[in-house]
């Protein structure tokens, strides 16, 4: 538990020093930069999109597996 508490913590140091860059680059008078930054994000966040709908079904199905293997484990599949 605590390396996952650890993981956390550097997770969120990491991604609140990214958005206070991205913040700083916002208020910098270089607009290209930004421009750039923003269409780097957004294709970036299209990726994720699509990689999600294309893996929701296989994973869905993934998870059900293992939600029953793990309920025929622990004895409680009703039979």
């Amino acid at each position: 538990m605590e390396r996952l508490n650890d993981f956390c913590l550097a997770l969120y140091v990491k991604t609140r020093n990214c958005i206070d860059g991205f913040k700083r680059r916002l208020r910098d008078e270089q607009g290209a930069t930004t421009v750039e930054y923003a269409l780097l994000i957004a294709v970036i966040v299209i990726g994720i999109i699509a990689a999600a709908t294309y893996m929701f079904d296989p994973l869905k199905e993934f998870f059900k597996d293992v939600v029953k293997k793990v309920k025929e484990t622990a004895g409680l599949d009703s039979k």
